[in-house]
């Protein structure tokens, strides 16, 4: 944990008038999403490691992590490449989640049984939300989870010493006042208070709440409001919608998950009763499905319709990886790979381009020609790896000695998307690249490469090899 020393001197380098990226709120206009007074619709991903991480980078580190800027900034820029305009994340870890590691806890308790919020983990959130900001993507953020992989309703309603956070008094107003503070909580980053941030799309009662009972569906989305008046609030559903959903003024928006064939039913439910809706996780690991499911998407009442999910590019070379659904590596990374699963995956991922430009009503531009990597330090030629860049597909290796001006290629099409399994789990295959040149001092650059064009080289890194 930070010490309040530390959190002060961070936000006093806090911009005092930072300028939003944003102009308006997503608003709602009856079943209408709008961005000022234009139509907001969009197809898209969850992101659920976006604020922390579930997964190993490689064979070497835990499972759980703190995630970093060079990862956040990856995921967000995705989005923006394959039009999302939106992304959604997971909910709050809570001590006591199946899957927790260590302090890896947003909400946990102290030594005397208080309720305590995790400060360093919360500057990974606001990190995050500027990083978004910065690419020009907004964020769904669900509340509280239905599950304990992070930590769901069960782990808080034990730190409130309940086994019924539904109804339980000290459960709910323990629930209201992480609300209140979260809310009222300001970036250390852009000094904007939360409530005020108009990168946040909509806050979400919780994933999958389909436990919840009417009473407390009703009580925090009147509470939300109360402290926040900018944004949406989604009633966070499941296989269906809640009757008090499509009742209380205070739910602007409906979900459902899963629900392929009924989706637009559930749309135009919601319609006939003035809300929104968007269908907020598909299993996309077939093409055929997500061309449905985005056409469907487009031709009905929906606001729009996120796969699960995305992984994005580690920091130490490669990408993350997760068995989502088949028990293999089925989770989405962009621009799509065939060495990865789905194994229509760059075709799964241009038809949800496709379709993110479609819905909008806009031309699918041409791939923009990918940023420079960052070589990583090199001890031995043997092992080189890099952070990849937003959008290539493959890069070229090259290298010199120290005194030379010529750059030779020494490799060309290499992937930093190829997966190896590590205790029944995948995680990238590192190093990256594989070297042995003659003695001699070496200098080493990496050049990005996807349809649009070639990056400008990668940072130069020398080493000193004797054999």
């Amino acid at each position: 944990m930070t010490t309040f020393l530390a959190f002060a001197a961070l936000l006093l380098l806090a911009p005092a008038n930072h300028a939003m990226a944003f102009e308006n709120f997503i608003s709602r206009n009856g079943s209408t999403l709008l961005d000022g007074n234009k139509p907001f619709r969009f197809v898209s991903v969850n992101i659920p490691n976006y604020f922390i991480l579930e997964d190993r980078a490689g064979e070497v580190g835990e499972k759980w992590h703190r995630v970093t800027a060079f990862e956040q900034r990856d995921a967000a820029r995705a989005v923006r490449r394959m039009g999302g305009q939106v992304f959604r994340s997971y909910t709050f870890s809570v001590e006591g989640g199946k899957n927790l590691a260590g302090d890896l806890a947003h909400i946990y308790a102290d030594a005397s049984g208080q309720i305590r919020y995790n400060e360093e983990l919360f500057r990974d959130m606001d990190r995050g939300l500027a990083i978004a900001e910065a690419e020009g993507i907004r964020v769904i953020i669900p509340l509280v989870d239905n599950w304990a992989w992070f930590g769901g309703y069960a782990e808080w309603a034990a730190l409130s010493g309940t086994g019924d956070f539904w109804n339980d008094t000290k459960a709910k107003s323990d629930f209201k006042q992480f609300v209140s503070w979260l809310m009222n909580r300001k970036n250390t980053i852009t000094g904007i208070v939360y409530k005020d941030d108009p990168t946040i799309m909509a806050w979400e009662l919780g994933n999958e709440i389909d436990k919840a009972s009417p009473g407390w569906i009703s009580e925090m989305a009147a509470h939300i409001k109360n402290h926040d008046a900018n944004h949406l609030l989604i009633d966070g559903g499941h296989k269906s919608t809640p009757a008090v959903s499509l009742q209380d003024e205070n739910i602007d928006v409906v979900t459902t998950h899963y629900t392929d064939r009924e989706f637009t039913v559930f749309a135009e439910q919601a319609a006939k009763v003035g809300k929104a809706y968007f269908y907020g996780e598909f299993n996309p690991s077939e093409k055929s499905n997500v061309s449905d499911i985005i056409q469907r998407t487009i031709d009905s009442d929906a606001a729009g319709c996120l796969a699960w999910s995305l992984r994005f590019r580690t920091e130490r070379g490669g990408f993350y990886y997760h068995n989502d659904f088949n028990g293999a590596s089925d989770s989405l990374h962009y621009p799509g790979f065939p060495s990865t699963k789905p194994a229509e995956e760059a075709a799964i991922i241009r038809t949800m381009r496709e379709g993110a430009f479609a819905i909008q009503g806009l031309p699918v531009p041409p791939e923009a020609v990918p940023e420079a990597p960052i070589l990583l330090a090199i001890q031995s030629p043997i092992a080189i790896s890099w952070q990849g860049s937003s959008g290539a597909l493959s890069y070229d290796i090259q290298r010199k000695q120290k005194n030379s001006e010529t750059w030779k290629t020494v490799a060309t099409n290499i992937s930093d998307a190829i997966p190896t399994i590590h205790h029944g789990e995948p995680v990238a295959k590192l190093p990256l690249f594989s070297d042995r040149p003659s003695a001699g001092v070496w200098h080493y650059r990496v050049i990005a490469r996807n349809r649009g064009g070639s990056s400008t080289p990668s940072n130069s890194v020398e080493v000193t090899t004797t054999e």
